[in-house]
């Protein structure tokens, strides 16, 4: 081939090389070309493509011959490393071969081992003084001047497309140094952090909730005795006036016919001295004793006979009877008001949370409470805090705990008497810095005493 179609070959590969570029949809596209199609304008060992991120960083964006570049690899780490020093030279902006001799001693021992051709160093610079990377390329026979000529002006192609590609704009922070963008960055991200900090959230608590009657009617033992036999299951639908338990009454009944047969002791008494009378003045003097006797017999019996009555325990209103196993109460002595058994309407609910004292904070009627229940976690119910107690006492867990009062909504599906879950309570709203500090501040405080 002769020297003037080498020149015109030369020329219209590197045309080709602008226009597919220019033509690239993308970045990744674009380093393919840069990396790889360069290798027609003619031959060289590597090439590598590099790029300033917006932080200023510095990464490898691609490798000749590679699809993707392992950047964790020995090779690519050196080379991030040598990239890194030549990006802080003072040659930076120009077009020139690397000086070995000007690189530090750790770098220059390490060259020989990766690198063993001359390496040009190609910014790729735009008119406007846009610097977004730039190429490192090592041929194995050298570089001439015209080799490097070539290569200049194929690099303002590539800058060119890659900025019409990026989008970038010149502005004020692309004309700062990287140090000052870098810092700027960092302000930015500080600044935004403190606005979202200084944003206003409820502040919330969890505790546990079990899901109760409203105004439930307790059912207790109206006598001293033992329960003998239970006629409703738990849970079961009753009706006012329907039979529930009744006590053992063969004590009571005992000692009511007892009572029925002294009365009709003192009654035939009173028969036999009321007869002898008319003629006994001694008879007559016993009568009004007799009288005053059986009074107090029919007392008795009127007392044994309600004792009977009550041993019997009916429903005084319409609902669920709540209650553990009957097992548990057959044979079990109960004293007079013990509770055994709890009415409740199965429309009339409200949700019983306990909040333990450390976890604390300040509500007021009407606030908002999510209730999340055990059997669906991912339906929880709504409600408004009705009463939150003053006084905390110790649950059944053994925590110290204030009560408060969830009233549901009743526009949605109620839940099952019994059932727990957790609640999350919403207080007034806070500062994200403090909603986050919170509990820390307070583990602080307790474990210093500050």
């Amino acid at each position: 081939m002769s020297s003037s179609e080498q020149q015109i070959f030369l020329l219209s590969t590197l045309l080709q090389l602008e226009r597919e570029a220019r033509q690239a949809a993308n970045f990744k596209e674009f380093a393919f070309v840069v990396v790889n199609e360069s290798k027609r304008l003619f031959d060289y060992r590597q090439a590598v493509l590099w790029q300033h991120s917006v932080s200023g960083r510095l990464k490898i964006a691609a490798v000749s011959g590679l699809d993707s570049p392992d950047r964790n690899s020995p090779y690519l780490s050196w080379l991030q490393k040598l990239i890194t020093h030549l990006d802080q030279g003072p040659d930076r902006e120009k077009c020139h071969l690397v000086n070995t001799a000007d690189l530090p001693p750790k770098l220059q021992a390490e060259e020989q081992e990766w690198l063993q051709s001359p390496v040009l160093w190609c910014p790729l610079l735009t008119l406007k003084g846009q610097f977004p990377g730039g190429m490192l390329i090592s041929c194995e026979t050298g570089w001439d001047e015209a080799r490097i000529a070539v290569m200049e002006r194929l690099a303002e192609a590539y800058a060119h497309a890659w900025s019409a590609l990026r989008g970038i704009k010149p502005g004020l922070l692309k004309r700062l140094p990287r140090t000052w963008r870098k810092l700027s960055l960092q302000i930015g991200i500080i600044l935004l952090l403190l606005f979202i900090l200084d944003q206003s959230i409820h502040l919330s608590v969890l505790a546990p909730v079990e899901i109760v009657p409203t105004d439930p009617f307790l059912v207790t033992a109206p006598l001293n005795g033992v329960i003998r036999r239970f006629h409703v299951k738990p849970n079961q639908e009753i009706k006012k006036g329907q039979l529930l338990f009744n006590l053992d009454d063969t004590v009571l009944r005992n000692d009511y016919e007892v009572a029925r047969k002294s009365l009709a002791v003192v009654r035939a008494e009173y028969q036999r001295v009321t007869q002898k009378a008319f003629g006994d003045s001694v008879s007559r003097g016993q009568i009004h004793n007799l009288e005053a006797e059986i009074a107090r017999k029919k007392a008795e019996v009127k007392y044994m006979a309600d004792l009977l009555s009550r041993g019997k325990v009916m429903a005084e209103r319409d609902g669920l009877a709540i209650f553990g196993d009957v097992n548990d109460w057959l044979g079990k002595p109960v004293t007079v008001g013990e509770k055994v058994l709890t009415i409740a309407d199965p429309a009339k609910l409200e949700a019983d949370v306990r909040l333990a004292v450390e976890d604390a904070i300040n509500l007021e009627p009407g606030a908002e409470v999510l209730i999340f229940l055990n059997i669906k976690p991912d339906n929880p119910l709504h409600g408004t805090l009705t009463q939150a107690s003053y006084e905390a006492r110790l649950t059944p867990q053994g925590i110290l705990a204030f009560s408060l009062k969830v009233k549901l909504n009743p526009a949605q599906e109620l839940p099952r008497i019994g059932l727990r879950g957790t609640a999350k309570i919403y207080g007034s709203k806070v500062p994200i810095y403090y909603y986050l500090l919170r509990r820390p501040l307070i583990t602080l405080r307790q474990t210093l005493g500050i």
